[in-house]
Formats: structure tokens, sequence, C-alpha cells
């Protein structure tokens, strides 16, 4: 998420960068130094597209808090920009552009960014789980695209990231149980209803506690109950 270069400069002493998140400008401190406040966005899939779309936005208004960009600390962050050498007084060029970390390593944001917006296009559709995975299966492996998901270990580990088999969210089952269910067809919240408590109490390791979490967990799925995949998408 963060420039892995070091700040040039501390903020004010008492207070974190975390906890100036809310705090306009003015209370940054380093005035001399500060041009305005830069918005990072979080290299990571999991970033909402409305996130990844304001990566570099400038907030200049030195009496108000900028605007609230990411809605959970982990999706972004406001950092301290600095004025540009010559602005300072200066004659210098700018260094180049710093790497950001990301679940790939260090990346240039300019170069990743577009891949990333690219995914979240299409994971955030509307359309049916399935239809979504078609559209990045279908995607072109070409340029930064192909890059980018051969960093990731494939098409099959970003789409395995973002979208999971529905028996692998059922809390507090073992990796054996979920594989019996498999095989038993028994991997969507309307099978898993459907079938008898004999049936399920058959599969070593299911008892009555283990079959009282499967029953409620698969009571509280209200949508898609036919779906053996569901998103982990955040928008």
């Amino acid at each position: 998420m963060s420039n892995l270069t070091p700040y040039a400069f501390p903020p004010p002493i008492g207070k974190t960068v975390g906890e100036l998140q809310n705090e306009p400008m003015s209370a940054w401190g380093n005035d001399d130094i500060i041009r305005g406040l830069e918005f990072s966005a979080t290299m990571q899939l999991r970033t909402p597209l409305r996130v990844l779309l304001r990566h570099g936005e400038i907030h200049m208004d030195r009496n108000m808090k900028p605007p609230r960009i990411a809605l959970e600390p982990w999706e972004g962050i406001w950092l301290p920009k600095t004025k540009t050498f010559r602005e300072l007084g200066l004659d210098m060029d700018e260094p180049t552009p710093g790497e950001h970390a990301s679940s790939i390593g260090p990346i240039l944001p300019s170069d990743y960014l577009p891949f990333l917006i690219a995914v979240r296009e299409i994971v955030e559709l509307t359309d049916s789980i399935e239809s979504r995975i078609n559209r990045l299966h279908e995607k072109p492996m070409v340029g930064d695209w192909k890059t980018y998901i051969e960093k990731h270990g494939g098409i099959g580990s970003v789409i395995g990231y973002l979208f999971h088999d529905f028996i692998d969210t059922i809390p507090n089952i073992s990796f054996a149980i979920r594989n019996e269910l498999s095989d038993l067809g028994l991997d969507t919240p309307n099978r898993i209803a459907a079938a008898t408590d004999e049936t399920l109490l058959s599969i070593k390791g299911i008892g009555q506690a283990k079959l009282k979490t499967i029953r409620d967990y698969c009571a509280g799925i209200t949508d898609n109950r036919d779906a053996d995949t569901v998103e982990n998408v955040i928008r």
C-alpha cells in the first residue's frame, strides 16, 4: 500500500499517519514542505474498484479534511505529498517514482494499477459468478494482463482468490470433511439442506455439534443457494 521509500519527514509528534486520516492538512504540520495530501490505494486484488480509481488523488485544501475514500484502513491511506525541488528553491529534477508494496512484491503503480482495475471491472459486475469467471478466463493472455496473471500464479489462482468453493467457506470443518461432501455432491446450500441427518452423520468427523454448525451455516445463506461457488468480492 505504502511507498517503499521512507518518508522525508515524520508526522507531528504524538500522532501517527493513521490518526491523521480524518484531520485537515493543517494538522499534519511541516507546512514549509507539504503541498498537499495524496491518496495511496492498497495494491491488491481485493482492493475495491471505487478505491483503485482514486489512487493518486490530491487534496489541497488546508482547512478541510480529505474525502473519505477508504472505508476500511486496509483499502488505502492519505499520505503527505511534498513540494517539488523547484518549489523548494532547488534547481533539481524530481526522482523517479518509487515502488509500492503488493502481494506479488514491489511494483510501480503506474504499471500494476491498470491490471488491478481491469480485474476489478470484471469481478464487480452484477453478472452471475459463472459469467464473471468466464470473462476472466476469456480475457486474452497478452501484455501486462499475461505478465501479472502469471505473477499471481495463473488465472486459476486469481479466480480461486476472488471466488471460493462454497463448501470451503463452511466454518470449523476439516479438509477431509470438505472432500467427502464434495464426493457426495453436497456442494451447495440447497444440496446440503436436502441431505438427511443420517447421510451427513455418516461422514467421519461429523457429529451432532458439527451437524448443527453445517445446518446453521447453510440456513444462513439466502442468495444463490444453488451455487457451488461464492464470491470474495468487497465493493
